[in-house]
């Protein structure tokens, strides 16, 4: 539709002159009436839930090949897509409310991994960030909710941390948190999560 009205296209330049009109005062018409403004929005929208659909089918398919080189700030960058478009989180806390800060090294190395399954991780470390963030936003003194994510390389692999400003964990439960099964709600100050990826 956008193009039949932005473009000169032939057919349309002709079916304007047949009922009397012209491109230009079609042009005019729509968009003193917002109906260009809505056209666009319409498709910046369809656009945006492809994009959404895309990222879901490929955060649930099965990486069958096994491991492969993965930029590793892309899926991160997918996460935090995903995890602002996820509707059960939107329903205790809209993750979109929350500052994202990105620190990227320039020119990272990419890492050997199941693209999936680290998405899965980050996804999953973005929820609980977000949930922590949440039940510290009854004090009106706090400061807003944010998340800083940092890559950067290390001696021999990419550097991936995850902060947030929300209550942290005691240190006898940060020393248990990658045990099978173990949950808890966090205490503390502060909180960051940090994984080593192997580099190329």
């Amino acid at each position: 539709m956008l193009q039949r009205i932005t473009q000169d296209i032939p057919a349309s330049v002709e079916a304007a002159r047949a009922v009397g009109t012209n491109l230009e005062a079609i042009r005019t018409f729509m968009s003193d009436r917002g109906i260009t403004r809505q056209l666009e929005s319409i498709h910046h929208a369809g656009v945006r839930a492809s994009q959404i659909v895309q990222n879901m089918l490929s955060f649930s398919r099965k990486d069958y090949a096994g491991k492969s080189f993965h930029d590793i700030s892309d899926i991160l960058d997918l996460s935090v897509e995903l995890a602002k478009s996820d509707y059960d989180l939107k329903k205790k806390y809209d993750f979109k409310r929350i500052e994202i800060e990105r620190v990227y090294d320039q020119d990272l190395p990419r890492v050997s991994c199941e693209a999936s399954k680290i998405q899965q991780f980050f996804f999953n470390i973005l929820k609980n960030c977000a949930e922590a963030i949440q039940e510290t936003r009854t004090d009106e003194d706090r400061p807003a909710p944010k998340l800083i994510l940092r890559i950067f390389k290390g001696q021999s692999e990419v550097v991936v941390e995850i902060q947030d400003n929300g209550p942290g964990m005691e240190e006898g439960v940060r020393k248990r948190i990658f045990e099978p099964f173990y949950t808890t709600k966090p205490v503390g100050k502060g909180a960051r999560f940090i994984i080593h990826l192997p580099a190329a």
